[in-house]
């Protein structure tokens, strides 16, 4: 009894339907019968490519490939001998296995020959190349597919985006709404955490269906599309769909949710405490509170560097009190919340950022060919372009920053706005827009709580007042 091992695999199968490899597999079940052959096993990659561009790990070729070595069958089976690869270093592989572990192949659509001979290796050699050189010439054309369409403004394909019709161009507008109220909450501060849970606590569907989880969210936030653009190769075109938030704003996004620290935070960036990182000891300036727990449950801030610690609950009641006295006030209001950022020309930096790039391609091609000082003259020059193509980006990135502070200003009730802020993040940017929160000396044993004392180094941006003073006059 000889016994076969059927490979089955299709490159694109963007519905998951699965319908090429179930033809594949009729064909070969058909063939190992003509053959007399007994399955071992079907091996099935589906929608993986095979070609000698492709990075992605085909899971079941491997393992098909140990289980022969380990000698389980003899023949293995496919459609075509595209269908195993077509990458020539794999071919040799596949040699190897025949002359090393006497493993032969069979065809439905290619022809069989014995690797067991030099004129049958060379026939697998030729087809091999042949197999490599049509994967490459696909890849060209599709990649000429896309860029045209890119240049078009036509839609690309693909399963529907949240946002999007599935045709790619028109908006959903219930979806583009809740987009846009995430953009507005990262930028004011807000974690992708609290989304997440804002989200799946209403009931709001993913665009299949399923809860929400922060990697997805990010992604979407992190889509050109949402600005109006498409990225291909690094240069922008225009997308099929319209906007559904300004340029700015997801440039801004964009940077917020690609900054080093965040990416490298696995724990998340969440935080749970509005002290954490917000507070600073006095003593030691740094932010370098933390919040811990005591034996009986109870939430304290501890400084990392002097070990100091203050007991959470006073300090949260006082500055809710604050900070609603200040916002139940309107001249309080006008006076400690900042204003808001005055409008930035766009146009005009995105004009200069093009002409500074445009004029480093130009450097860039003198200075490969330069030497001494007419290279270390260009080599200035490229330096300062790219300072100030650093300094537009940020002026623009912060054109698409907006203060949490913003909404309290606009609400009919500032203070019940405030109080229904959940976020973590929000909170903190609230805060922290409005005063530098230092800790004195901890509260010990049942000695009444005093602010002056406790929080006397603490200081308000946009008010010379200090913090007893308002107090004072908020009946604090």
């Amino acid at each position: 009894m000889r016994l076969a091992a059927i490979y089955e695999r299709i490159s694109d199968d963007r519905e998951g339907r699965e319908l090429g490899v179930d033809r594949q597999d009729k064909d070969c079940q058909a063939l190992t019968r003509r053959e007399g052959l007994t399955v071992f096993g079907v091996y099935r990659d589906n929608d993986i490519s095979a070609s000698t561009n492709s990075r992605k790990p085909r899971p079941e070729y491997d393992r098909l490939i140990a289980d022969a070595k380990a000698g389980k069958f003899s023949v293995i089976v496919a459609y075509t001998s595209g269908r195993l690869t077509r990458r020539p270093r794999e071919h040799e592989d596949l040699i190897d296995l025949a002359t090393g572990y006497g493993i032969s192949y069979r065809y439905v659509r290619s022809p069989n020959f014995d690797l067991n001979t030099a004129q049958g290796r060379e026939i697998a050699r030729t087809m091999a190349a042949r197999d490599a050189g049509e994967a490459e010439e696909i890849a060209e054309r599709v990649a000429a597919e896309v860029r045209d369409r890119a240049e078009r403004g036509e839609y690309h394909g693909g399963p529907r985006s949240y946002g999007l019709a599935p045709n790619g161009r028109d908006l959903v507008e219930s979806e583009a709404a809740e987009i846009r109220r995430w953009y507005a909450h990262v930028l004011a501060g807000g974690s992708l955490a609290g989304l997440q849970a804002d989200l799946n606590r209403r009931g709001i569907p993913t665009a299949t269906g399923r809860t929400w989880r922060a990697p997805v969210i990010r992604k979407i936030l992190l889509k050109p599309r949402n600005a109006g653009l498409r990225i291909l190769h690094g240069i922008e075109y225009a997308a099929p769909n319209p906007p559904i938030v300004a340029e700015s704003t997801w440039r801004a996004v964009r940077q917020i949710l690609e900054e080093p620290g965040r990416l490298a935070n696995h724990t998340g960036t969440a935080r749970r405490h509005v002290g954490t990182g917000l507070f600073i000891c006095e003593r030691c300036d740094p932010r370098t509170v933390n919040a811990t727990y005591d034996r009986s449950g109870n939430l304290l801030y501890r400084c990392l560097l002097c070990f100091r610690s203050w007991r959470a609950e006073p300090i949260h009641r006082w500055l809710n009190a604050t900070v609603e006295a200040i916002l139940a006030k309107e001249d309080d209001r006008k006076r400690l919340l900042p204003a808001p950022a005055k409008g930035i020309d766009l146009r005009g930096l995105w004009s200069e950022a093009a002409a500074i790039q445009g004029n480093l391609a130009e450097l860039a091609a003198e200075f490969a060919l330069s030497r001494g000082a007419v290279k270390a003259a260009l080599k200035s020059g490229m330096d300062r372009g790219q300072e100030r193509l650093d300094e537009i980006q940020v002026e623009i990135t912060a054109a698409g920053r907006v203060d949490a502070t913003t909404a309290l200003l606009a609400a009919d009730d500032p203070v019940a706005a405030y109080r229904a802020i959940s976020d973590v993040g929000l909170r903190q940017a609230v805060l922290r827009s409005i005063a530098v929160i230092r800790l004195g000396p901890p509260i010990r044993g049942r000695a009444e709580w005093d602010a002056t004392k406790f929080m006397g180094g603490s200081q308000w941006k946009n008010d010379t007042r200090t913090w007893g003073e308002i107090w004072a006059e908020a009946g604090l």
